[in-house]
């Protein structure tokens, strides 16, 4: 699904279609999905919703649109259980911009989305 994400971000905004690196993908995708113990590392929809965000921007796994994708990927996973949302606000785009940007870290990601979501 991300990588429909992905061409759809292109085929609207453009850009260079393509992956960078699979392995840095398929990495951001299980990372949201990852267990210790049996147990789900990321419990709560915003936890998995940002590290979708956070690792697909960060691993920066495409040749163009890391950060459009990695939020749609968040958007969709929100939208699939159930949480509505409308990312047209300055704090989405600041959301974003401070991950790419390193300012922010996976936790203050979870924290800063649960605020947007809010």
């Amino acid at each position: 699904m991300v990588r429909e994400i992905h061409q759809a971000a292109i085929r609207d905004f453009g850009g260079s279609d393509g992956i960078r690196e699979n392995a840095l993908l398929e990495s951001a995708v299980a990372a949201p999905q990852a267990t210790f113990g049996g147990k789900a590392i990321y419990a709560s929809l915003s936890e998995i919703a940002a590290a979708y965000l956070y690792y697909l921007c960060k691993n920066h796994p495409f040749l163009d649109g890391n950060k459009r994708t990695a939020l749609g990927a968040c958007l969709v996973f929100l939208r699939l259980n159930g949480v509505e949302t409308k990312p047209d606000g300055p704090q989405w785009e600041q959301l974003v911009l401070d991950v790419a940007a390193s300012r922010i870290d996976r936790e203050e990601t979870t924290k800063r989305l649960a605020k947007v979501l809010a």
